[in-house]
């Protein structure tokens, strides 16, 4: 018998496509080179904090609530900017060529915990421009989903 798929799973593939979609907004208007990859970033980030709050949130403390989907959901969509920063700064660090021969423009680069405070800064700006679509869709797709299970209406 096949297991039937989580409902962390499914939330979190569906906030993931979300991030697909403004991530892909960022790449195609982005001014410069080196974003072609952003929606990767954004859609990760968007699937693994969607399915780690759903689980930890919804699914552990076996809620029924629409309002439970709804916090969870818009904290995945307030989170997961951070996160995608962060992979954003980590790739960079990774992909740098200080770290096979010299300097990154004259400047050493952004270690992985210092990239948690770039990322912080990084997301107040993201969450300016993009939070208005994330947070409510993270919200209205946790809603849905409990209201769909029939758990309950509120």
């Amino acid at each position: 018998m096949i297991k039937p798929v989580s409902s962390s799973l499914q939330f979190a593939a569906r906030f993931a496509l979300v991030g697909l979609v403004v991530g892909s907004y960022v790449a195609w208007s982005a001014i410069g080179d080196g974003w072609e990859s952003f929606p990767v970033y954004s859609s990760t980030a968007a699937f693994v904090t969607g399915f780690g709050l759903w689980r930890w949130l919804v699914e552990r403390r076996q809620a029924r609530r629409c309002r439970t989907g709804l916090f969870t959901g818009a904290l995945a969509g307030l989170l997961s900017h951070l996160l995608c920063w962060w992979l954003f700064i980590l790739d960079a660090w990774v992909d740098d060529p200080w770290l096979a021969a010299g300097t990154s423009a004259g400047e050493l680069p952004m270690n992985p915990l210092q990239g948690i405070i770039g990322a912080v800064v990084f997301s107040l700006f993201s969450l300016a421009l993009f939070g208005l679509l994330t947070i409510p869709a993270g919200a209205l797709i946790g809603c849905w989903m409990l209201r769909k299970a029939g758990s309950g209406s509120r």
